[in-house]
């Protein structure tokens, strides 16, 4: 048995109703999601113990039931319908008893949803392993820091520096990050990843900006923070979510060619992208997709 296994053990106990999907999606993806899963794992009853399995599966089901409730509500309204942002600060991102839980998930998204298995391969494959040596790497809106720590994994060379606007999701960051071994090569600091530092412009051979658009009101700066930021020769992972309601996504995506295109305005250029579908019910309005692209400066 591989160590990421625990997890699946633990959700045939605490998140029944969802333990069949996810186990036939990681034993179709074996390889990739024991790359995430068994590290993962390693932290986390490093850093956690034992327990923290069936918290994370816990955490999991709460997440899918709310995001099953908040699809219900979008197909009826036709739009996202997220609170004020200042209640999603305050409400969402600085609670630690709804952030701890929501980070596991949002962990546990990338090896059990199949339409997040793409965004894995294209992560390590694509993306990491194609940094240029000794690269400095920086995650906006790094939640929970799983990917700055599987970057730090993967590949020995490079120094990675992350930051988020959650101080719970920060905590949870740094608790794996003493766990990873990698605590001299990664750093985790609770900043607003849009508030502008001019020092950064063009440091980072690497950029990572994982789900983070749909949850801004205007994603447009974004775009124009990373290409700010990013080195000549560097390159970023990002993702997005589109048609996909949840209590904190605030911008609706409803075409990949957005997105695209707000990179594009931005000075960057698309060179691979893809996108995966969630499954929905016969006669849904909505597709929810997630949707991921390797950017390089133009």
């Amino acid at each position: 048995m591989e160590q990421g296994d625990l997890f699946l053990e633990a959700m045939d106990r605490k998140a029944k109703i969802f333990a069949r999907s996810v186990r036939a999606t990681v034993e179709a993806n074996r390889e990739l999601c024991s790359w995430v899963l068994n590290p993962l794992a390693r932290w986390a009853e490093e850093a956690y113990g034992s327990d923290i399995f069936d918290a994370a599966a816990h955490g999991y089901a709460e997440y899918c039931v709310g995001v099953a409730k908040s699809k219900q509500i979008y197909e009826r309204s036709g739009r996202y319908t997220p609170e004020s942002m200042p209640e999603i600060v305050s409400g969402v991102y600085e609670d630690e008893s709804y952030m701890v839980p929501y980070m596991w998930a949002a962990i546990l998204i990338y090896p059990f949803w199949p339409s997040m298995i793409g965004h894995i391969a294209m992560f390590r494959d694509d993306f990491l392993r194609r940094l240029p040596r000794n690269a400095t790497v920086s995650e906006l809106a790094a939640g929970h820091g799983v990917l700055s720590l599987l970057a730090a994994e993967e590949r020995p060379d490079i120094q990675v520096e992350s930051s988020d606007i959650s101080p719970p999701a920060v905590a949870v960051a740094n608790r794996l990050l003493a766990a990873s071994g990698h605590s001299g090569r990664v750093q985790f600091v609770v900043k607003d990843a849009l508030n502008g530092d001019g020092g950064n412009d063009g440091r980072f051979q690497g950029l990572i900006s994982a789900m983070l658009a749909e949850h801004l009101t205007d994603p447009k700066p974004l775009f124009k923070t990373i290409s700010r930021q990013l080195s000549r020769d560097g390159m970023v992972f990002f993702s997005t979510a589109l048609e996909s309601p949840q209590r904190d996504h605030v911008y609706e995506y409803n075409q990949e060619s957005q997105p695209l295109q707000m990179a594009e305005n931005a000075g960057l250029r698309v060179s691979r992208m893809v996108s995966d579908a969630a499954s929905v019910p016969p006669g849904s309005r909505f597709l929810p997709r997630s949707t991921g692209m390797i950017l390089r400066s133009r």
